[in-house]
């Protein structure tokens, strides 16, 4: 037997609203908690130039640094003077044409780079590792770039910036945060 309910003790569409805003911003804390523990990577934008070098993009590090405040670089994207990067050079090795210098894929939140610095090729074939050079007066940053088909290499300074891009889950919990707010201010509002 099926039993109807009549319009008057059908649940008004105000007390559905309100019960169903705490359910709403749980579930997204929930999702937002989600993601960024299936993300355990930081986001950087990265950028560097020198004379005739304009170098642009995207780093993926881990999300805890070493001891001494380095973050390892996981991937790389970008451009470097509108040449696609293709990838990371794997730590431990030399870009061709720069042997015996081995990168390290290793920076600082700050923007710092470590002597061996990290290094990567681009879609036409060449390589560039940019580092920090003690030795330089006064100390700073370079770029080594080879094009090992032509047997160039080049090396200039170069002014180099990092800025953290936001995860997604804060976003998500700044955007949840301002709905909660919308929604009790409404509610205080709405007379009953």
């Amino acid at each position: 037997m099926t039993t109807l309910l009549s319009h008057t003790d059908r649940p008004s569409s105000k007390a559905l609203r309100r019960a169903a805003a705490p359910l709403f911003l749980l579930g997204g804390l929930l999702a937002a908690g989600l993601a960024s523990a299936a993300t355990p990577v930081q986001l950087w934008n990265w950028s560097y130039s020198g004379a005739g070098i304009s170098a642009a993009g995207t780093l993926t590090t881990g999300l805890s640094s070493n001891p001494l405040g380095f973050y390892e670089i996981l991937s790389i994207s970008g451009q470097r003077n509108g040449d696609l990067i293709t990838g990371l050079q794997p730590a431990g090795t030399a870009i061709p044409g720069n042997e015996p210098f081995v990168v390290d894929n290793w920076i600082k939140a700050d923007g710092q780079l470590t002597g061996e610095g990290f290094g990567y090729k681009t879609q036409s074939g060449s390589y560039a590792n940019v580092f920090f050079a003690e030795w330089l007066s006064p100390p700073g940053n370079m770029e080594f770039m080879t094009i090992p088909a032509q047997g160039y290499s080049h090396e200039a300074t170069v002014s180099f910036q990092l800025q953290a891009v936001p995860e997604p889950a804060t976003w998500a919990m700044l955007s949840l945060g301002g709905l909660a707010l919308l929604a009790l201010r409404r509610r205080r509002s709405s007379p009953d």
